[in-house]
């Protein structure tokens, strides 16, 4: 399958560099956004799949990959302006927008900002109610242990917290090893991040969205979706369960993944929508 590209960069509002990639042709135009440590490469097996009939974009967030990382404000705000700026660079629209973990509240920050240019927003294993419920005391018992040690509490969280007992034991080694070798200082402030948006805009945002929302989440993770739910008065919601899979399902069983996040992509490719 052809999976050629073309990259380049554009500078998201406070100068820094965001790099990005653009594969195949056609509408609507599915942009991808990776979560917390990771990088655009994480959809590798949704670029191959879905260039083949329509326009794929997926980027580095900013203090990830190829993007820059000279930055003070490692809010979600910020991200989501790091996809504006790509949107708007190449003037895009009719956009899903599909965001992993983090990427979740920085596509939904985005849909709110360029609201005319979103058809849906697709959360991948995200919006748990943690970021939402979690006290000031809970939040800074989980983040402790970061700030102590990175590396060994990031490493250590990721093999033994994301994955399943099952899980292929070198992707589990791989993406533990991407994540704890990330930048501490951005890691740190960025993971506090998600909790600030949680608690003081998650909620607002989710209230003037627009656009439907679809979850594609891991069956163990079926209950963590209560708040997002409660809310769904405010937007149309349809998640789809994957089972035997963890927090990564688009990489740990990529054909399932592909398979329903087509289906959720197949409506929007009708002349009209």
């Amino acid at each position: 399958m052809d999976s050629s590209y073309s990259e380049s960069t554009v500078l998201s509002t406070d100068g820094v560099p965001i790099y990005y990639r653009i594969y195949g042709a056609g509408a609507p135009t599915v942009l991808f956004v990776h979560g917390w440590s990771g990088d655009q490469t994480y959809w590798k097996a949704q670029a191959q799949y879905f260039s083949s009939h329509t326009t794929v974009v997926t980027l580095d967030l900013a203090g990830h990959g190829n993007s820059g990382n000279h930055r003070h404000d490692w809010s979600v705000s910020a991200f989501a302006q790091d996809v504006v700026s790509v949107v708007e660079a190449l003037d895009l629209t009719q956009l899903i927008l599909i965001g992993h973990s983090m990427g979740g509240p920085v596509v939904l920050e985005t849909a709110c900002r360029i609201p005319s240019r979103v058809s849906a927003i697709v959360g991948v294993d995200t919006f748990p109610d943690k970021w939402f419920t979690f006290d000031d005391l809970l939040r800074n018992q989980f983040l402790e242990p970061f700030r102590k040690n990175f590396v060994e509490t990031t490493y250590k969280w990721v093999s033994q917290q994301l994955f399943l007992p099952t899980s292929n034991s070198n992707l589990v080694q791989r993406i533990a090893s991407d994540m704890s070798s990330s930048d501490p200082k951005s890691g740190i402030a960025s993971m506090e991040s998600i909790y600030e948006w949680g608690k003081n805009e998650g909620l607002r945002s989710f209230r003037k969205l627009c656009s439907p929302v679809f979850m594609i989440q891991a069956k163990r993770n079926e209950n963590n979706l209560q708040v997002v739910s409660s809310l769904s008065t405010f937007f149309q919601l349809e998640v789809y369960l994957m089972s035997e899979v963890g927090h990564f399902p688009m990489m740990e069983d990529a054909e399932t993944f592909n398979r329903i996040l087509h289906q959720v992509i197949e409506p929007f490719s009708r002349p009209g929508l």
